[in-house]
């Protein structure tokens, strides 16, 4: 109301006030502009033009140019501010302080913060001028242009600003958000009452086409980082278009744009090559702006194909644009990810749907297959690698057949499937698995048998001097990923697996082929054995018998089990994968279904665990980190079953288990294999039963846990070694509470444990780490926290309570919510009878916990001790803020890492008020033989108040506005200092302190 009242009566002075304004944007444009649109804005700044920026710029240009050491971006420079001999000369770099007590101030200038000083004012500006011509009344002809502020001649030198700055800036966040502002302007012309303001972006729209397509080597167009500002200028001139019109300028720019992009024989310069890049970037950009909605979709065909005919262009920057304008298409077709998963079945579509809506490209990506697939070298059988053939498998591998597909539908997928298949003959290992996941979308579920079938009769009977190792790998992994999906398919027909048994057995010859060979080879031979079995569900006949016991008579006689294995020496290629494969079969073997695998059929029931033992004992960590995946999923299950059944079924006798992860774990070098070998031993039960082993020596529980902490302290970069090691070590204190309650104080290394799990309570820590120990705490919420015989002893116990109560503060929800259930864990005789024993949430726990510390400072015998550790907890550690506060390093635009949740006022109130009805226990008299402390903790507190006052009163006159993080600090340093004044003060009044 204000602002509309101003207008109506000092309108001519808010004329001069928005003109001046518009003005000093531009100067300030002016200074800034050398900058960020430099050809190298980050960190070295060269001057482009020698023009008309202020002397303090041209000084600090001049002082940041390169240097011999290459240091000299990231350490301080400091300017001097006294004049120089010469008039606009730079000035020499001093070696005084930061602050000086002189005429002269020093400056900390780098290149960093220049460059973002200058994008922020570029920002800034570039908001404000959107600002001004979006929400200003505009003068014009009416008999209301008396109430304008903006003439339409600013108006269109603002729009030619944004030209400028948009085409020629080079660092992404100057033109970004001058997009932002860019964007309001359009919307305001669009909107304009003025024939002549509504024509304009028609007009630039027009003349940034003929710059772009012209190629101008005067032209200060980017042609790198994307283009820069282009596409953003283009992308805010289309989408301010009306929705309901007829899209005119975007059918025009579309047009010319395919036409750029779409390659030329006569395109070899870098004068024609320069457009073709702009266009594809510029597409790119369409394609990813939402504003312009389905109005895109008809051009989607004609950008698929500039970015795969891009593809195959000789020159590197079109083949770079290309490639990102087709992730961007296939985001736009198919959908953004919806999962992990790069080949989710939630981002596919039927190949009916797909060419309904695009049928320009049914018969462009026949013909780029076929062609792709033309030129077979038959006597090698080899395909020469076509540039775009991975694109098409990968657009291929996205669609899958429609129910309504048949042989009469002229846009079937049955054309592409010999085109396909022809592609696993490549010599390229990549296509070959890339054509593998593309053809099983193509095959009908009840053609699946059949199809693979016809691969498997595909390959030699026998070695012969013509055999083809790239065409056989290639069949076996089409058939590998069909068996995959005909078995996880939910749909599929009830039909007989002995076909397809039967074409493989007489071809299992070829997993004593190359490693690479064989590791697929034993793969499809285990897939076809387990679809036998959960898909068919048919009675065993003789050849899928026969099949199993081939199969498992392969994994008995390979290098896996011989007494020889493995070499720890890289083998030749697809060693790794070949001994995987064998790992995987021994663990269905050994793991899943050892009845089904014939393992006790000869008497011999310890087949299973020497499976185990190789696979533990291999020399290649890959093999091992799977194998203990799998024996970790098999105990977390028997866990479960464990709890709901109240029995325990194991297949393999967990001695022998025990006895090779145990000897493991003590000499593991790999981290991830360690980390698994730990989480094993940690679902495991930890009992005297459980025996470690080094050598000949067996190692006591104490040692065990020594080793388990040294590797805990070792490993803290790692997270999941270090989360794995410590979950064990926890769990090895609890049982040495347990065995001997009264000699566990005597284990030296439980203070190490206890420090371990109060440093990663920290703040500083990652999430899965206070995850991690918030599970630590609460499984040992009734034996150690909240024990009366304080195995710990107090120091610890206090130590871990604090932790506890640092992760019910946390910045993570997860980890609050985890830390809270420490509730559900308490002993019943702690618990007030009224209070039922379930989980609350983590404020409450927070006030709960902390009346129940000072209830254990009782039961304990501490009254004196809990006194004085809630009263430190409530000054809070000053020398360590405040070494914190001068050693920080202040960076520009800098926030930090902020806890938004903590309330650290809330928390000195609480513990203020618990502290008090701490002061009602009995045994308070012993506090007059701790009075070393207690003045100590008063002089510290006065000194607080004393210095935290004084800074409060140096603060500006409004510090809530103008020092706010100064502020804050302060205001919770008098808080504390106040409330513990005052507990202070009611102990020297009650007497007890002297």
């Amino acid at each position: 109301v204000v602002y509309l009242w101003l207008c109506l009566t000092l309108t001519g002075q808010w004329r001069n006030v928005m003109s001046e304004l518009i003005t000093v944007s531009y100067r300030m444009s002016d200074v800034v502009s050398p900058v960020v649109q430099s050809s190298s804005p980050e960190g070295l700044i060269p001057m482009d033009t020698d023009s008309e920026t202020s002397a303090g710029l041209q000084r600090i240009l001049q002082e940041i140019q390169p240097r011999d050491t290459n240091d000299f971006f990231t350490s301080v420079r400091e300017l001097d501010t006294e004049p120089s001999g010469q008039e606009n000369g730079p000035a020499a770099p001093t070696d005084r302080p930061q602050h000086d007590s002189g005429s002269g101030e020093g400056y900390r200038v780098t290149a960093q913060m220049v460059l973002v000083c200058c994008w922020r004012s570029m920002k800034e500006v570039s908001m404000v001028l959107g600002q001004v011509c979006q929400s200003l009344p505009l003068q014009t002809s009416s008999k209301h242009s008396d109430q304008g502020l903006i003439t339409e001649e600013q108006v269109e030198g603002v729009g030619l600003y944004f030209r400028q700055q948009l085409l020629q800036s080079r660092h992404r966040g100057a033109f970004e958000l001058a997009y932002v502002g860019f964007v309001r302007l359009t919307d305001m012309l669009r909107r304009s009452g003025s024939r002549t303001l509504q024509q304009l972006p028609g007009r630039w729209l027009t003349e940034v086409l003929q710059e772009v397509k012209s190629s101008d080597p005067s032209s200060k167009l980017c042609a790198t980082r994307r283009s820069a500002g282009i596409p953003f200028y283009i992308q805010a001139l289309l989408s301010s278009e009306p929705k309901s019109s007829s899209c005119s300028l975007l059918k025009m720019t579309m047009r010319e744009l395919t036409a750029l992009a779409m390659p030329s024989p006569d395109r070899a310069t870098d004068q024609t090559t320069v457009p073709q890049v702009h266009a594809l970037n510029i597409l790119r950009a369409l394609y990813r702006d939402t504003r312009l909605g389905e109005n895109i979709i008809p051009f989607v065909s004609e950008g698929m194909q500039a970015a795969v005919l891009g593809f195959t262009s000789p020159v590197w920057a079109v083949r770079n644009s290309s490639t990102l304008l087709f992730s961007t298409l296939i985001t736009r077709i198919f959908g953004v990810k919806k999962g992990k998963d790069e080949h989710s079945k939630e981002n596919r579509m039927t190949g009916r749907e797909f060419f309904t809506r695009f049928p320009a490209l049914y018969p462009f990506l026949l013909s780029q297959l076929e062609e792709a697939t033309a030129s077979v070298d038959s006597d090698r059988g080899q395909v020469i690698l076509h540039p775009s053939l991975f694109l098409l498998l990968l657009v291929l591998g996205r669609l899958f057949p429609s129910p309504m597909d048949g042989s009469s539908s002229p846009l079937g997928l049955a054309p592409f499937m010999p085109f396909i298949i022809r592609c696993g003959r490549s010599a390229v290992y990549r296509t070959r698995e890339m054509a593998a996941r593309a053809l099983v979308p193509f095959v009908m579920v009840t053609q699946v048998p059949s199809t693979i079938q016809t691969l498997l009769e595909d390959l030699p009977l026998e070695a012969g001097p013509r055999t083809q190792q790239n065409h056989i790998h290639g069949i076996l992994l089409q058939v590998l990923f069909l068996l995959r999906s005909y078995q996880t398919d939910t749909h599929r027909p009830q039909a007989a697996g002995s076909d397809i048994s039967q074409a493989l057995r007489p071809r299992l010859w070829l997993a004593s082929r190359s490693p690479l060979i064989c590791s697929v080879c034993v793969c499809v031979s285990l897939c076809a054995c387990k679809c036998s079995l959960t898909v068919f569900r048919l009675s065993l006949d003789s050849e899928l018998k026969e099949l199993r016991e081939e199969t498992l008579a392969l994994l008995m006689a390979s290098e896996l089990v011989t007494p020889g294995g493995p070499s720890a020496v890289c083998g030749p290629p697809g060693t790794t994968q070949y001994l995987l494969s064998l790992a995987r079969l021994a663990l269905s073997a050994s793991v899943e279904s050892p009845l089904l695998w014939g393992m006790e059929e000869d008497g011999n029931t310890s087949r299973g665990p020497l499976l185990l033992g190789c696979l533990l004992q291999c020399p290649h960590y890959e093999v091992r980190e799977l194998a203990l995946g799998e024996v970790l999923k098999r105990l977390e299950r028997e866990r479960d079953e464990e709890k709901g059944e109240g029995e325990r079924s194991s297949h393999w006798p967990q001695e022998t288990i025990i006895s090779n992860l145990t000897t493991l774990a003590l000499h593991e070098a790999h981290p991830q294999s360690l980390a698994k070998v730990l989480q094993v031993l940690s679902v495991l039960s930890v009992n005297s039963d459980l025996l470690w082993r080094d050598g000949l020596r067996n190692l006591t529980q104490t040692e065990v846990l020594e080793r388990v902490l040294t590797l805990a302290e070792g490993f803290a970069h790692s997270v999941e070694l270090h989360c794995a090691s410590l979950t064990l070590a926890s769990r090895l204190v609890v049982h040495l509470v347990h065995s001997d309650p009264q000699g566990v104080a005597a284990v030296a290394c439980l203070g190490r444990w206890g420090a371990l799990v109060s440093q990663s309570c920290g703040v500083e820590q990652n999430a899965e780490v206070k995850m991690m120990a918030a599970e630590v705490l609460v499984n040992a919420t009734p034996t150690l926290l909240t024990s009366p015989n304080l195995p710990l002893g107090v120091s610890h116990t206090v130590s871990l309570w604090r932790g506890l109560f640092t992760l019910l503060q946390d910045e993570d929800q997860d980890v609050r919510d985890r830390a809270a259930d420490f509730i559900s864990n308490l002993p019943t005789h702690l618990l007030n009878p009224d209070v039922a024993c379930v989980s609350v949430c983590p404020p409450v726990a927070l006030d709960m916990g902390v009346g129940l510390l000072c209830q254990l400072f009782q039961l304990w015998g501490q009254v004196p001790m809990g006194i004085l550790t809630l009263t430190e907890w409530l000054l809070g550690d000053q020398e360590q803020e405040t070494a914190t506060a001068e050693d920080e390093e202040d960076f520009l635009f800098e926030k930090g890492d902020l806890n938004l949740w903590a309330e650290p006022v809330q928390w000195a109130r609480l513990l203020h008020r618990h502290l008090g009805v701490l002061f009602k226990a009995p045994g308070l008299t012993a506090l007059n033989q701790n009075q070393a402390e207690l003045l100590r903790l008063s002089a510290q507190a006065e000194a607080l108040s004393l210095a935290t006052q004084q800074a409060l009163e140096g603060l500006p006159a409004l510090p809530q506005f103008s020092c706010t993080i100064e502020h804050a600090r302060l205001a919770l340093q008098q808080e504390r200092a106040t409330l513990a004044l005052a507990i202070l003060g009611t102990l020297r009044q009650t007497g007890l302190s002297g």
